[in-house]
């Protein structure tokens, strides 16, 4: 597989860093973009764009009784 379709479903090594590349290269969008959202402190959250989790964590550090539903729940 080569690097850069490890963007649509990352694994091994070369997935690593993939996430690692797109948690931060997302960061400075996506603080931005959070510091309009006002959430319940119980909101469910899903992150439904790309990168590698580090949204999930910051949306459930704004909500702080939230949860992030199964796959089951969202669909």
């Amino acid at each position: 597989m080569s690097f850069f379709e490890n963007t649509r479903k990352p694994v091994g090594l070369g997935g690593k860093i993939m996430v690692a590349m797109m948690n931060v290269g997302h960061s400075a969008v996506a603080r931005w973009g959070l510091q309009f959202l006002n959430a319940a402190p119980d909101a469910k959250v899903l992150d439904c764009g790309c990168g590698g989790g580090a949204n999930i964590k910051r949306l459930l550090k704004k909500c702080p009784e939230g949860r992030v539903p199964s796959h089951r729940e969202t669909n």
